[in-house]
């Protein structure tokens, strides 16, 4: 199982401050990945998580990308509109990395 790293953990609690510290659903158990939970969990709609991704820095963001080319990110498992409404801000923010993400769905 793929352990969060302190920077994946620092990402996760700004796309989640309800987590207020935690890193996982219960004492021991970490999150297997950063969006999932903040899609199932934390995320009321699209818009609220596509205004959770805005948060992040463009070096946060690069990362996020990096880590969904390279399988160890799950975004087919989020949420119904939250890819795209992630891609939509990565396409303001970050065009070169939309296109990243745009090719592996």
């Amino acid at each position: 199982m793929r352990q969060l790293t302190e920077l994946d953990k620092k990402i996760l609690a700004k796309l989640a401050p309800e987590l207020e510290g935690a890193t996982g659903p219960a004492p021991g158990h970490d999150f297997k990945f950063i969006l999932l939970p903040v899609s199932h969990r934390f995320s009321e709609s699209p818009e609220d998580f596509a205004a959770r991704i805005d948060k992040l820095t463009d070096e946060e963001l690069d990362y996020l990308v990096g880590l969904i080319t390279r399988g160890e990110e799950d975004t087919r498992s989020l949420a119904e509109g939250d890819f795209g409404a992630m891609v939509e801000v990565m396409e303001k923010r970050l065009p070169e990395k939309a296109k990243e993400l745009r090719s592996i769905t």
